[in-house]
């Protein structure tokens, strides 16, 4: 740190979204801009702001590494987007501004599992509390009681052993999976502790090689009243795994939440559309949850008093941390004809909206953005919404190796969402990542300077 400045700004930027939603890409792409600065290409704040000494720095003990030099090379020489490699990991770097005169700027960014949100829903609840709180679920949906079958006829059997209700209960899982539902709990089914995710395969499959628990030896299911007797082992032994799983997989991961300053949370609109109602109410379900457990926000009159302060008074490794600011965000914008680029802001707005409205001293904003642009766009006098990309699929759905650029045409956004609408009603084709080579020019994006100028703050 340069003797100028006096003291550290320390922020805590935690990205959450779905499976597929766009959180290694965006670390990426934002990484990317911050340590190769063009502040003509990446205004951070405005034009004239410059970033210099930029450095990178070694995680927080627990905390894998962000792979952010792999994930680059992936996008560029194996023309794919990156997948998870871990069950959550950290980028740290420290860098100057030249808007911020007295301060230098240490960015934690951590990429967080988005299918942890789905075990939110234990956070202040017992073994019992959460078997009603799923079953209900199961019981009350159509579409998680048509995929749950196997598990609720497996628990009205007389005599039903452990071992029956696990398996059936991890062929609910694989059901729920193979259907796009995202409300996986306990969620190391679909992404176990070492950050291994669940693949297309058979439900039979899928439930004899994943774990409804932490691991082989510590699984649980939720159970029905007349099961949940103190004293039995059935009962004692669930209950024991639920607790050191709370313990061990959810709590964690509640608390590295909680410890952020900023809050990026991802909702894939183009995804939501193509999936269906049903996925639609499934992850406005999430983030209702997921707000619920971090509650984030402040006392409107003392807590930027005491924020103020700490950043003054305290070492940064003594401040405390909690969530002031909340970015929502519609990834894949260039997935989306410019026409309808503003609906898709509509769109996330009206969704999301009210769960940052009810807090108190959150500020929020809400941003679409493509973290990496790979598609450019036709006019409408072309015919209809018309993108020009590498396609990443063949008409069959399967995936087909890099080859020329193609037209396509993708769906119109609605003004709001449709009352009803079934999967497959909307596309939008995916396309290969255009990332340059270059490992010191950046991908072209839009916004995400944007949303970077509102959580580093």
């Amino acid at each position: 740190m340069s003797f100028l400045r006096l003291k550290t700004t320390e922020c805590k930027v935690g990205v959450v979204g779905l499976y597929n939603s766009g959180k290694t890409v965006l670390l990426s792409s934002l990484i990317n801009h911050l340590q190769d600065h063009d502040p003509d290409r990446f205004p951070l704040g405005s034009k004239d702001t410059r970033v210099r000494k930029f450095c990178v720095l070694p995680p927080d003990p627990g905390w894998a590494a962000f792979n952010y030099t792999g994930h680059r090379d992936a996008l560029v020489n194996a023309g794919k987007w990156p997948s998870k490699t871990t069950d959550r990991s950290q980028f740290a770097c420290r860098f100057e501004r030249s808007d911020w005169t007295f301060s230098d700027t240490l960015l934690k960014l951590y990429d967080l599992p988005g299918e942890r949100i789905a075990d939110a829903g234990m956070v202040g609840r017992d073994f019992t509390a959460w078997s009603e709180k799923v079953l209900a679920l199961f019981v009350n949906d159509t579409g998680y009681r048509t995929c749950t079958t196997p598990f609720l006829d497996a628990i009205k059997r007389p005599g039903a052993t452990a071992a029956d209700l696990l398996h059936t209960y991890k062929l609910s899982l694989a059901n729920l999976i193979l259907n796009f539902k995202p409300l996986v709990s306990p969620s190391t089914f679909l992404l176990d502790v070492h950050g291994s995710a669940a693949r297309p395969d058979t439900p039979e499959v899928l439930a004899a090689t994943r774990f409804s628990g932490a691991d082989a030896e510590n699984q649980f299911c939720p159970l029905p009243a007349d099961l949940r007797m103190p004293g039995t082992e059935l009962f004692d032994s669930f209950a024991f795994r639920y607790d050191r799983y709370v313990e061990r997989v959810v709590e964690p991961t509640v608390v590295a939440f909680r410890s952020c300053t900023a809050l990026v949370v991802l909702v894939d609109v183009t995804m939501l559309l193509a999936g269906g109602v049903g996925m639609y109410d499934d992850t406005r379900q999430i983030v209702r949850d997921l707000f619920d457990v971090l509650s984030p926000g402040e006392n409107a009159v003392f807590g930027p008093v005491l924020r103020g302060l700490s950043k003054v008074l305290l070492p940064h490794q003594w401040r405390p941390g909690w969530i002031t600011r909340v970015a929502f965000a519609a990834p894949k914008m260039d997935l989306v004809h410019p026409a309808d680029r503003d609906r898709m802001l509509m769109l996330l707005r009206r969704m999301a909206e009210r769960y940052a409205a009810d807090r108190d001293g959150l500020k929020y904003d809400f941003f679409n953005l493509s973290s990496v642009v790979s598609t450019r766009a036709m006019p409408l006098e072309a015919g209809g919404r018309v993108l020009v990309g590498t396609p990443l699929r063949g008409a069959d759905g399967r995936k087909i190796a890099p080859g020329a650029e193609q037209r396509f045409t993708v769906s119109e956004l609605p003004d709001d969402w449709p009352m009803a609408w079934a999967p497959g009603a909307y596309s939008f084709p995916e396309v290969y990542p255009r990332m340059p080579a270059r490992k010191d020019y950046p991908p072209d994006q839009v916004n995400v300077d944007r949303l970077a100028t509102f959580v580093i703050e």
